[in-house]
């Protein structure tokens, strides 16, 4: 069993500060990122040498542990240098919490030959997923559509897979392989998030031993349970939600050094336009919106903190945690309007980055976790009293 790193955990302020070195290496990287579906080598090899594949890793697994808050700011900071990576490290950090669920032959397996291994998570609707019983583990043959990450990870964790034995389902299980035993469809045509390389995954046949499945039995309903519990879930959108925070401090910056660079505001008298009183409200009032996500952020990170460990936060927290991550995200979209704004036409130019952290922003606030009407659904149930969730997974 792999013992905990010998190296002393960073500290928060060292964390960030990693990250933050990063930032010009990712966004050399980023218009390549972009144009490949892919953060490249370089982007990955320098988080692992900066510790930032640990953030949620296990001490006993090698890893740093870190508090939620912690690993929302990170995370935060990255994709302030560039969004599709930032996504990359949060589905990791995310994904390592699914991970720890296998059993602990799997767990030693990977972390004994890779502490930095990078993980990715997908799930699937597709009717003709399905597990079968062999000797030794499972066979599964299935389609699961979004796999961020999927040709650059060393394991996927593939969630809630129907189990047969012959024509009898018998439960569900989550699994582990590496993408690279599954076929990779190159479906990923989006308007943002490019980089993220969230292809299709199909498994043909694909055997899975034992020690990379966990596995639950139908109740006396005949229905699973699922052994990843709610709170995790909502974790990893938290994960994802610091990515594009971080996405909105990126066009910000970007914003602020055209204006100290003192351009002219067109068709006006001001030859600076860092000079204008609109101006300068407008980006006053882009900053405010941001740091309110950021507390918004923050806020749903502290919430899981304050939950003791090995509970479960209660449906009530659950849906006010979800309000928060819906208008951390609104308050940064509407700070993205008003950059735009203030970068003009020219901020839609390809070769702006302006444009690609606003349509990274848009397309990963509209991830279906991050749903703002299903949210807002459930915390109204949740405040009233009116019934169950409509959101299946939390």
């Amino acid at each position: 069993m792999p013992q905990a790193t010998a190296e002393k955990v960073p500290t928060r302020e060292e964390l960030i500060s990693r990250a933050g070195d990063l930032i010009p290496l990712f966004r050399r990287n980023a218009e390549r990122t972009e144009r490949e579906s892919k953060v490249p080598d370089e982007n990955m090899t320098a988080l692992r040498e900066a510790g930032l594949l640990r953030l949620s890793t296990p001490a006993k697994w090698g890893g740093w542990e870190l508090p939620m808050r912690q690993q929302a700011e990170v995370l935060c900071e990255i994709g302030r240098g560039c969004p599709s990576t930032g996504w990359i490290a949060a589905n990791h950090a995310a994904s390592v919490d699914l991970v720890m669920l296998m059993p602990e032959p799997g767990l030693e397996r990977i972390y004994g030959a890779n502490q930095d291994a990078v993980m990715l998570s997908a799930a699937s609707l597709d009717p003709q997923l399905r597990a079968d019983r062999v000797e030794g583990g499972v066979k599964v043959s299935g389609r699961f559509p979004y796999a961020s990450g999927c040709e650059l990870s060393d394991w996927a964790f593939l969630a809630w897979v129907p189990v047969f034995e012959g024509d009898r389902r018998i439960g569900v299980s989550n699994l582990l392989s590496p993408p690279g035993e599954l076929r990779i469809e190159h479906t990923w045509t989006v308007a943002g998030l490019l980089g993220t390389g969230t292809h299709a995954m199909v498994a043909e046949d694909l055997f899975v031993p034992d020690r990379f499945v966990q596995f639950a039995p139908l109740n006396e309903n005949g229905d699973a349970e699922s052994p990843i519990a709610p709170t995790v879930l909502i974790k990893g959108n938290l994960h994802s939600l610091s990515s594009l925070v971080g996405a909105a401090r990126g066009a910000l910056d970007l914003v602020r050094a055209k204006l100290e660079e003192h351009k002219p505001l067109a068709f006006s008298t001001y030859s600076r336009a860092i000079d204008s009183l609109s101006v300068q409200q407008e980006f006053a009032e882009a900053t405010h919106l941001i740091d309110t996500g950021v507390l918004h952020m923050l806020a749903v990170a502290d919430g899981f903190d304050a939950v003791p460990e090995g509970e479960e936060a209660t449906p009530a927290e659950r849906a006010r945690l979800r309000m928060h991550m819906v208008t951390s995200l609104e308050r940064c979209r509407e700070a993205m309007q008003r950059l735009l704004d203030l970068a003009g036409t020219s901020g839609f130019a390809q070769s702006n980055p302006v444009q690609r952290y606003w349509r990274d922003l848009e397309i990963g606030s509209r991830h279906t976790a991050l749903n703002r009407p299903m949210i807002f659904e459930d915390y109204a149930r949740s405040l009233l009293g009116t019934g169950d969730p409509v959101s299946l997974l939390f």
